[in-house]
């Protein structure tokens, strides 16, 4: 115990003065030729011996002080040293998701942003591996309080891993509704509308919307929403649930949202016709009434591909078929339906 060493050394002065008046003393008995000491058993050859061994544990125990004092200073500099990275990285990711949510600019401008932002996100992955060393470190020297922050590498790692999937959804978002508004002529200032009417019901800034969230942000946004009898379904909304939430994880990303609204105030949708023949050119020939998985994953994007293949039904008689031509109704039947909320 480095306290209890430290409290032995204020002693030592004093045996040193007692030591040497037993030398005094031992060269007077002596210069009488004194050999037998009635008084006592000890001698001084016996005593210098015991000094000199006393003299070594000492010196060990100075070594031992030396070396704690040494170890924990290094561990104290350990602690400086990562809370002030990790205080600063938090910081960081705080300052940069409420950049991320709280900007106004029009849609290029955002695109932009969100672009150079997700850039810096994964260059900012040297710091974190920097901050997971330095907490690798703290571990090896035992060392697990830390006065100076109070966030671990593996939350940093986690909030980090957050905000650049966070940045990646974002960034497509963005650029799907640049895209739409060429496409389908959707005002600048009603995707603006839209987005601003997500985040006001996404309290926790998550990116996403559970359902009640969600119905409350369609009410908000105009959406006649009938509120069904205890014990009754939803059908309205389980509908719509259908189109945005396909997955039926309880949540509604901002992709997804957008996409719904998007399609909602468009007013060039293909007709049914022009929509099967679209799935039938992506057949081999193209002149099948039916489509397959592969040809489905080969021409537009897995999640797309994946929502059509759930809800296309079996093509009679043809293994790995799918009818294509029952879905286009059916979406247009759901169509129909929401066109009435």
């Amino acid at each position: 115990d480095p306290a209890q060493d430290r409290q032995q050394d204020s002693g030592s002065s004093g045996i040193n003065a007692e030591y040497g008046g037993l030398l005094e003393l031992d060269k007077k008995i002596r210069s009488f030729h004194v050999t037998v000491n009635p008084y006592t058993w000890f001698t001084m050859d016996a005593l210098e011996d015991s000094w000199q061994n006393l003299l070594r544990l000492v010196k060990e125990r100075d070594l031992r002080i030396e070396k704690e004092t040494l170890r924990q200073a290094q561990n104290e500099e350990l602690r400086k040293a990562y809370g002030t990275q990790a205080n600063s990285f938090h910081q960081w990711l705080t300052l940069t998701k409420s950049q991320l949510t709280n900007t106004k600019q029009g849609l290029e401008e955002q695109r932009d942003l969100i672009a150079q932002r997700h850039e810096e996100i994964k260059k900012r992955r040297a710091i974190l591996r920097e901050i997971e060393e330095l907490s690798s470190h703290l571990e090896q020297a035992m060392v697990f309080d830390n006065k100076y922050t109070t966030h671990s590498a593996l939350t940093l790692a986690q909030q980090w891993d957050q905000l650049n999937e966070f940045t990646r959804r974002m960034l497509h978002t963005v650029q799907d509704q640049i895209e739409s508004q060429s496409r389908t002529g959707v005002d600048e200032d009603e995707l603006k509308e839209f987005t601003l009417m997500f985040k006001h019901f996404d309290k926790d800034r998550s990116g996403r919307l559970d359902h009640s969230e969600f119905k409350a942000c369609l009410r908000a946004l105009g959406f006649d929403l009938p509120v069904p009898a205890e014990g009754e379904h939803d059908v309205t909304f389980e509908a719509i649930l259908d189109f945005v939430d396909c997955d039926r994880d309880g949540f509604v990303r901002l992709e997804e949202y957008m996409q719904f609204m998007i399609s909602r105030t468009t007013d060039n949708v293909a007709g049914t016709d022009e929509l099967t023949e679209a799935f039938q050119s992506l057949t081999e020939g193209g002149d099948k009434s039916f489509i397959t998985a592969t040809e489905l994953y080969s021409a537009m994007p897995s999640e797309q591909a994946k929502y059509c293949i759930d809800r296309m039904e079996k093509f009679p008689d043809v293994p790995g078929a799918l009818d294509y031509s029952n879905f286009t109704k059916s979406i247009f039947q759901l169509n129909t339906s929401l066109a009435s909320c």
